[in-house]
């Protein structure tokens, strides 16, 4: 299995440099190459992520989905098994899995995933490779939850410190699924099947929390409490 890095939000400035560093590290090649993927943001460009890779010597590309873009399914497949390290921006989730359904990169990046890539993103980003997201792409920007690409299980939120989002704590729990939410500056990580957190050293009182299906929701914080994630 591959590492997938879900960002709540956040890691920018100089912490980008962190983030790059940290997913080069568990990477392990010289010079990887880097796949950016925007669709969640309707195929606009990301730069400043793909550039800090760039910087580091990673060979990079981007794969564009929207339909005034869209490649052939054999030019998806090549760039995404081209990939050592994939990046999806946020934006609109529903969107992103709408045109990732009807291009099959959902099928190409979970391949990606069980080859032992390295997927993250954040906001949209993150959410994308659980079960579910909860984004803010309803009509006129409520919330609502969409089905993701299932890689990982659970209920991804983002941003969590922002009131705004603070309504997943009661939403989460009209569904079947535990909940993870994360804020800015705090990343829960999947690698090879085991859980961990990573949080921005620029703000070290970041937190990631669980709410718990198997105990009526009940929240707990990860951050607080590691050793809960060896049972995710």
């Amino acid at each position: 299995m591959g590492t997938i890095i879900a960002i709540g939000g956040g890691f920018e400035d100089k912490e980008e440099f962190f983030l790059a560093e940290h997913i080069l590290k568990i990477c392990g090649k010289e010079r990887p190459n880097f796949l950016q993927i925007p669709t969640p943001g309707i195929d606009e460009p990301r730069t400043g992520r793909m550039g800090t890779f760039i910087k580091y010597g990673c060979r990079a590309d981007q794969l564009f989905l929207s339909p005034w873009n869209r490649p052939s399914e054999e030019e998806i497949a090549r760039k995404i098994r081209w990939a050592d390290l994939i990046h999806v921006p946020g934006g609109n989730l529903e969107y992103c899995m709408d045109m990732w359904r009807e291009t099959h990169a959902d099928r190409y990046l979970r391949e990606a995933y069980d080859q032992g890539k390295i997927l993250f993103g954040t906001s949209s980003g993150s959410m994308c490779w659980f079960q579910e997201g909860y984004d803010d792409c309803g009509p006129r920007n409520s919330v609502k939850f969409v089905e993701g690409t299932g890689i990982l299980p659970y209920c991804n939120g983002v941003h969590f410190e922002h009131e705004f989002w603070q309504q997943f704590s009661l939403d989460v729990a009209s569904r079947s699924i535990s909940g993870i939410a994360c804020e800015d500056d705090a990343a829960i990580c999947c690698a090879d099947g085991r859980w961990y957190l990573l949080i921005s050293p620029a703000r070290p009182e970041a937190r990631c929390w669980l709410f718990d299906a198997r105990d009526h929701f009940r929240k707990i914080d990860l951050t607080a409490h590691p050793e809960i994630l060896e049972r995710l």
